[in-house]
């Protein structure tokens, strides 16, 4: 299954890491980054830079075969989804480097 990352947390960058880290540098985070406990039946990773969140996308009315996600940037968020995050990673991290599926 091929995995894509979407950017949509670019266009419009508030500061801090997000304005520095490009398209190229989240997909190379993305794709080391290690998996994570599901949040509302979606797939999470945490990378070094930012949590990504799987997200779903239709041709028409069908989901694609692709899989894809979002980057969350703690410094774009609100504390309570960060939060979240953290502890959806929280067991990931301490049981070592997963593979990210």
């Amino acid at each position: 299954m091929f995995t894509a990352l979407l950017i949509a947390s670019l266009v419009a960058p508030s500061g801090g890491a997000s304005a520095t880290a490009g398209v190229d540098d989240l997909q190379a985070d993305f794709e080391t980054a290690i998996a994570c406990r599901q949040i509302e039946g979606r797939k999470v990773w945490k990378g070094e830079i930012a949590y990504y969140i799987q997200s779903y996308v239709y041709e028409g009315e069908a989901p694609t075969a692709e899989e894809v996600a979002d980057a969350v940037l703690p410094e774009d968020n609100a504390p309570e989804t960060v939060k979240e995050f953290e502890e959806a990673c929280a067991l990931a991290e301490s049981a070592g480097p997963h593979a990210r599926r």
